[in-house]
């Protein structure tokens, strides 16, 4: 009887090893962007289809079939991204994942993130399971979790 009590405790540890804990807590999942408040006001973004996901160290931001990626750290009431790398409808696929340059975000590419600099920092105004709030500079986000 001990080999089969033996067996049965191996069996559910080794099942219950399997299920994946979220790396980032609260932060980990899909953000759809409901609004951007900007001194100039407060803009309604939910049909902008524009998402953050939020999966072990790497952040994508993705609207209208137009992807960024960066790598991210977060702690406390702080997020960084920085190592952005694009992917879009208009690049040939020789070109696709390539490094965001200064120039294109002096251009403004992400601007409707909040966004202005290759390096960007968020403060986190609210976390919790249903919501998020970041704000960097002049620009607040607002995001639903999915």
């Amino acid at each position: 009887m001990p080999k089969v009590s033996l067996l049965s405790f191996l069996f559910i540890l080794c099942l219950a090893s399997c299920d994946k804990v979220p790396a980032n807590g609260a932060l980990d999942g899909l953000w759809q962007l409901m609004s951007i408040e900007t001194p100039g006001g407060i803009r309604d973004a939910k049909d902008s289809h524009a998402y953050l996901s939020i999966q072990l160290h790497l952040a994508e931001l993705d609207c209208n079939l137009i992807r960024y990626y960066a790598h991210f750290s977060h702690e406390g009431d702080s997020l960084f991204l920085y190592d952005f790398v694009h992917q879009s409808k208009h690049r040939s696929s020789a070109d696709d994942n390539a490094w965001v340059t200064p120039e294109e975000m002096s251009a403004g590419i992400l601007d409707d993130w909040g966004i202005h600099t290759v390096d960007a920092r968020f403060r986190v105004n609210s976390l919790n399971g249903s919501s998020l709030i970041l704000q960097a500079s002049d620009t607040t986000l607002t995001f639903r979790k999915l």
